[in-house]
């Protein structure tokens, strides 16, 4: 709303809404599924077996003005990974846009790496 109403001298502005999901099991399938038969079962069936690869961590921004969702998947959730995501986000948009984040206070996100990270010259 903000860009659509500002004038060409308004710096842009993008505000994102970041939030992580640590534990997602990542689980696969020990057999193929089985198609749809017609009177017998009519979806794909899959077995109940599954066979675990570990657990990732979801870290997640979406743009509150444009809708664009930000993602990155990661073995593990510390100040690194924050910081891989913080790249990802800085390569995403324009060196003359300003990114605001609104996120809760984790301890990767406020850790001494991080604020190194931020307090860097692009």
């Amino acid at each position: 709303m903000r860009r659509a109403a500002g004038g060409a001298g308004e710096a842009a502005v993008a505000v994102v809404c970041y939030d992580e999901k640590p534990g997602i099991q990542a689980i696969g399938t020990t057999a193929p599924d089985l198609r749809p038969v017609p009177a017998t079962h009519p979806t794909i069936c899959r077995d109940h077996e599954y066979k675990r690869h570990g657990t990732v961590t979801l870290m997640a921004g979406i743009d509150l003005l444009t809708g664009q969702v930000h993602a990155l998947v990661k073995d593990r959730q510390r100040s690194r990974e924050f910081i891989e995501f913080l790249g990802l986000l800085d390569a995403a948009y324009p060196a003359a846009t300003a990114i605001k984040i609104i996120l809760d206070n984790h301890s990767a996100h406020i850790s001494k790496e991080t604020k190194a990270w931020l307090a860097t010259p692009t």
